[in-house]
């Protein structure tokens, strides 16, 4: 006769190892997955002919296209022809791409002597196509600071601010007002960090003629990766916060009634790892759909060639063993009160 305890506790026994074994499979199944889990960090993103294009930080601009966010994405190659005579060896940060007067425009921080090992300026590159080939523009920098052994820039940021360092200008990103203006958002890099705003001629190539950039916000510690949209709210800027070598990484949200002057602003965290999941998110673009609302894209850590998030402390960067790399994620934003929502993460197909 069958000892139906003994069954019984077998039951119970392969019932919880399979609620076991579900249950961290689960609890990850709200965490997103990344569009495209390569090494692509710092992401720009256009909506171009036939779909989108990403550039990413690197060696002379890496990019990569898709027809939908979702994906497929492919990877292509670099689309910075050379390097400026005025910059020296090194890789390109952050860029930021976009299509003005019938010229695809690649705004780019590139290395230069007289700032250190990573000192940085900005210049301005341009094609007929979002896939390039770009091309840098002018024999200096549109952005770079006096005491830069580089020629004199349009925006040369003077007077000094002796309480920065001399760290040169990164993070480039392009903003049109509502009345047709153009501007250049970027960084003043290490910390105290400070986000400038200068004003741009009508074709985007240039600095307008008697312009002087402004200091928009101030940070005692890491502010970067500026990005501004304008919704009836009033301006809304997304920025990376904190170290991103590490999970603590985030992307914080502004919002201002005015679009130089941002003492009034209000603000808090759009995406960290507590609301995410994610590791580090940060490097956020926008590009707006068909619908008229957005899409953000970002960067996070993904650790061991998985699609999981990296868990726990420490600088990824410095971990070999772990194999992390900054993936590209995409989520469609909505809006509360003028505060920015995710309303959906997407996966790659």
């Amino acid at each position: 006769m069958p000892n139906r305890g003994a069954a019984r506790l077998l039951v119970l026994l392969l019932a919880a190892t399979v609620l076991s074994l579900a249950a961290p499979a689960s609890a990850r199944e709200w965490v997103p997955r990344p569009v495209l889990n390569v090494d692509f960090p710092d992401p720009a993103v256009v909506a171009a002919p036939g779909g989108l294009v990403a550039y990413a930080t690197g060696d002379l601009v890496p990019h990569a296209w898709s027809r939908e966010a979702d994906g497929p994405w492919r990877r292509g190659p670099s689309l910075l022809t050379h390097k400026p005579s005025w910059s020296r060896e090194g890789g390109v940060w952050a860029v930021d791409v976009a299509r003005v007067g019938g010229r695809w425009l690649l705004y780019y921080a590139t290395p230069v002597k007289g700032m250190g090992e990573h000192g940085r300026c900005i210049g301005v590159a341009r094609s007929r196509a979002a896939r390039g080939p770009f091309r840098p523009v002018g024999s200096a920098p549109l952005v770079c600071p006096s005491y830069a052994a580089t020629p004199t820039a349009q925006d040369p940021l003077l007077p000094r601010d002796p309480t920065l360092p001399r760290a040169g200008v990164i993070d480039p990103s392009f903003f049109r007002d509502a009345d047709g203006s153009a501007y250049l958002l970027y960084k003043t890099d290490r910390i105290p960090s400070t986000v400038r705003a200068v004003a741009l001629t009508g074709d985007g190539q240039s600095v307008q003629t008697g312009a002087t950039s402004v200091e928009l916000l101030r940070s005692e510690g890491v502010l970067e990766n500026p990005v501004l949209t304008l919704r009836p709210e009033g301006y809304v800027l997304l920025a990376s916060e904190g170290d991103w070598t590490r999970c603590g990484y985030r992307t914080t949200w502004r919002r201002s009634a005015s679009l130089l002057d941002w003492t009034a602003a209000v603000g808090g965290v759009f995406l960290d790892t507590t609301t995410t999941g994610l590791c580090g998110p940060g490097g956020a673009d926008l590009v707006e759909r068909e619908d008229g609302e957005l899409t953000a894209f970002l960067h996070g850590w993904t650790c061991r060639e998985t699609v999981l998030p990296c868990t726990g402390t420490g600088k990824w960067d410095h971990k070999p063993g772990q194999r992390g790399r900054r993936a590209l994620y995409a989520a469609e934003l909505g809006w509360l009160d003028g505060v920015p929502q995710v309303t959906r993460w997407l996966r790659a197909r």
